[in-house]
């Protein structure tokens, strides 16, 4: 196991960020939040999305993934305190040296509810996945081979108008083992930093950690900056752009992904 890489960077973001006042419109909102992939805020959206992964010794993994969210409340003008969603990936798997394969993944299944939700200080919720074996056969050597569970909580912390920091926690454990990986059962923590710096543009920087409990226990880490940016006449179009780079994979060099959110 490798030491822990840069777990601070995440801190060192906050820290450093420009100390500039955010003028009207450099306010981070629920948009922003959304296209920096914060589980805990239920607004309504679908989307799609790319990861491709450049797989170390030549090769790749690409995902293609549909999904949305539905964010529904019971009190008046409350259309967020709870919310479901999907998710369907495309999964290719494309080997150095050999014939590609792609087919449909692993159906997930989402759902959550927002405790505390105060734009302007503090937001808290919790949250949960259902993972589904549905994976093609010819995609299951890159696939989960297994039902996956996870449930999480989280919190965010605007620190300014302009600056928020969000750290969720989940646990994840298989229902079954797979053919070729076994059971599964881990940890899983986010420390984000997203920064309003333009009127409608935000960046984020994501640290990762992932701790097995299988088999021993080990730390993966990885970090993962990006940019996202809302469009359209009602600015309800978000695109999003990040690159995930592990520290201790090394069968993987980074995960490139890009996709588009529309709010509704």
């Amino acid at each position: 196991m490798k030491n822990p890489a840069f777990p601070s960077l995440g801190l060192a973001f906050v820290l450093f960020a420009p100390s500039v006042s955010a003028q009207s419109g450099d306010t981070v909102t629920d948009d922003d939040l959304v296209l920096a992939r914060n589980p805990i805020i239920l607004k309504s959206r679908v989307w799609t999305g790319d990861e491709y992964a450049d797989v170390d010794g030549g090769g790749s993994r690409n995902k293609f993934i549909v999904g949305g969210i539905y964010g529904f409340g019971f009190g008046q003008d409350d259309d967020r305190e709870f919310g479901i969603g999907f998710e369907l990936p495309v999964l290719s798997n494309n080997p150095k040296g050999g014939n590609g394969d792609t087919g449909i993944g692993d159906f997930k299944f989402r759902f959550g509810q927002i405790l505390i939700d105060q734009p302007k200080g503090w937001r808290a919720g919790w949250f949960g996945e259902t993972e589904f074996d549905t994976a093609a056969d010819d995609v299951q050597a890159i696939a989960n081979q297994r039902t996956q569970i996870a449930l999480g909580g989280g919190g965010s912390w605007s620190i300014r108008e302009d600056l928020v920091l969000t750290s969720t926690l989940q646990y994840g454990w298989s229902a079954d083992g797979g053919a070729t990986n076994g059971h599964k059962s881990e940890w899983e923590a986010h420390l984000t930093a997203s920064w309003k710096c333009a009127e409608h543009v935000s960046l984020k920087l994501d640290y990762k950690a992932v701790v097995t409990a299988i088999g021993g226990a080990e730390l993966f880490n990885t970090l993962e900056p990006g940019i996202g940016w809302t469009v359209g006449s009602k600015r309800d179009i978000g695109l999003f752009a990040s690159c995930e780079v592990p520290f201790d994979d090394p069968g993987t060099n980074c995960v490139a992904k890009a996709g588009l959110i529309w709010f509704f």
